[in-house]
């Protein structure tokens, strides 16, 4: 598996900023919002970062229904480690 993208570590920063903050995983448009992309382009980051296992979908939330894995967070606060492969 490759690592992630400059891309895709921005957006996982986003939602780990945003869930710190308010208590809660962002939608697809708040984080799209705080790092300047088309809400149209945000479906195929975070598929990418499920795919990775970064993130997961949460079933039965509606419209925040993707977070960050453990892998994600650590990922975002220890920075990329190749045994996360």
């Amino acid at each position: 598996m490759k690592p992630p993208t400059d891309r895709q570590m921005a957006i996982a920063e986003a939602m780990l900023r945003y869930h710190e903050a308010h208590g809660e995983w962002p939608t697809q448009r708040e984080v799209a919002d705080e790092i300047g992309l088309n809400t149209t382009n945000m479906s195929p980051y975070f598929s990418a970062l499920i795919k990775k296992g970064i993130a997961m979908k949460i079933p039965d939330v509606g419209r925040r229904n993707v977070a960050l894995t453990d892998k994600g967070e650590t990922l975002i606060r220890q920075g990329w480690q190749p045994s996360m492969l």
